[in-house]
């Protein structure tokens, strides 16, 4: 059984509720919408055919929402795409314009107000760069420096500068409430600058009395570089966008800013998730190429609990067999893993609290007896996602009577989820645990389990742990 999550996103070549079925079975753990692409109805049939396959599979999916975040975009064109000829001139304007290959408009207002000459635009994930040459009041004069294709909807980088855009703009603040509708488990934060950005999301989510839904924080541009630390402290997960971040910063120095990003989230106890091109050849071909399975590989031994797919599963032609060589590749980079040399990091580590104390004698115990599992009988899902941040060998079942509680667990390195009857004692939490341990992991006489909570019942803080020896009934 893998540990590492899977996020796959929907789009129109996985939009079938068969499909989204074998995604799961192939490995998929969390369901993500893209709302800068998808619509409230397209969302809305997505949603059901989860909840429906939930019941179905009698397992907790995940669902994520992606926000647009205050980034520029590129209006729609009359045939969806143009091409720019290098050493040609185009326009863009501030308001709505016929879109074509001598003019275009955005979504930002006061776009020309912000460029000066010499500034840099850079379109199509950098492939396609402009130049300004001047800016008038309703329109800014640019040149093609690279030429190429760029398509409707597209997000317009200006290199170096940062644009004087709300966090939450008008549609992502109905975006956020539609989540709240919803009540989805994850929002992805756009173009995350620093921790207000995310504070002004979670003051909007406390308005609307939402304590469900966990922010992941977007790490895609200088800006958010600059206030890592700060921005982890007060989000629940952090996402390497590598697409929008190699714009950002010299492709060259991707690698370090990953493993840097995902260290943070480990120092913080943070879900750290990686995204973009792990297998963007299996868009069009059934066989990843060597370089994405070193990639996906790297990305495990880097420690992030979750790998994102983008294009693989919205447009490409084979979903549910990118979910399923995802699934391959990091299985085998999970058997490689030096559990032991994490151990002694969690052991260097400062543990000043009950909860950690008791993670890490749980996760010492589960290692030097060889233990089965570890059962997290949790009400918040703190317990498990706390056990999930050592990072260990042994599996987590994470039991919970809440279903709001096991979706948000789906994202946890190592935790599978399940949702559970409500125990009124400490005897029947016990017996509760036992039984969904053996029914999980095939468990016969004398293996040991280790079970982890909080007592008494009402308790939400983790402060027992147990050791049991399967004994199964006669």
């Amino acid at each position: 059984m893998k540990k590492t999550k899977i996020v796959g996103t929907i789009g129109p070549t996985s939009f079938d509720k068969n499909i989204i079925h074998e995604m799961l079975d192939n490995g998929m753990d969390v369901v993500r919408l893209n709302l800068s692409h998808a619509s409230f109805s397209f969302c809305d049939k997505v949603i059901k055919m989860i909840r429906e396959l939930e019941e179905e599979l009698n397992r907790p999916i995940g669902i994520m929402l992606d926000l647009d975040g205050p980034s520029v975009r590129l209006d729609k064109f009359i045939e969806g795409s143009v091409n720019l000829e290098e050493g040609k001139e185009i326009k863009i304007y501030n308001y709505p314009v016929i879109c074509n290959n001598t003019q275009f408009s955005v979504n930002y207002e006061n776009i020309s107000h912000e460029l000066v000459s010499g500034d840099t635009l850079l379109l199509s994930d950098g492939k396609v760069i402009l130049e300004v040459v001047e800016s008038l009041n309703d329109y800014a004069l640019l040149k093609v420096i690279a030429g190429g294709e760029i398509k409707s909807n597209q997000t317009v980088y200006v290199r170096n500068k940062e644009l004087k855009l709300p966090f939450i703009s008008d549609k992502d603040h109905e975006n956020i409430m539609y989540a709240i509708k919803k009540n989805v488990d994850f929002l992805a934060l756009s173009y995350v600058r620093d921790e207000q950005d995310v504070l002004e999301v979670t003051d909007l989510l406390i308005e609307n009395e939402n304590n469900h839904i966990n922010l992941i924080a977007k790490i895609e541009n200088n800006s958010a570089l600059n206030n890592l630390d700060e921005i982890i402290k007060v989000s629940d997960g952090v996402m390497v966008a590598r697409g929008d971040l190699a714009i950002e910063v010299s492709f060259e120095k991707l690698p370090y800013f990953q493993k840097t990003i995902l260290s943070k989230a480990k120092e913080y106890e943070k879900v750290g998730i990686v995204a973009t091109d792990f297998l963007m050849s299996m868009e069009e071909n059934p066989r990843p190429s060597r370089s994405e399975i070193s990639d996906i590989y790297n990305a495990v031994m880097d420690g992030c609990d979750a790998i994102l797919l983008s294009g693989e599963t919205t447009i490409g032609k084979y979903p549910a067999l990118a979910v399923d060589t995802l699934t391959k590749v990091i299985l085998s980079a999970e058997e490689d893993y030096d559990y032991d040399d994490n151990l002694m990091d969690i052991f260097e580590n400062k543990l000043d609290d009950i909860t950690s104390n008791i993670a890490y004698s749980v996760l010492l115990s589960a290692t030097k007896l060889n233990a089965k599992c570890i059962i997290a009988n949790t009400y918040s899902g703190y317990t498990a996602s706390k056990i999930s941040q050592t990072r260990c060998k042994t599996p987590i079942l994470g039991l919970s009577p809440f279903y709001e509680t096991v979706r948000l667990l789906t994202i946890n390195y190592g935790v599978y989820p399940k949702k559970t009857v409500e125990c009124k004692s400490a005897d029947t939490i016990l017996k509760m645990c036992t039984k969904e341990a053996i029914k999980t992991f095939d468990l016969v006489d004398d293996d040991i389990v280790i079970i982890t909570g909080g007592l008494p019942i009402s308790n939400k803080n983790t402060n027992f742990m147990e050791i049991e020896v399967i004994e199964k009934e006669a």
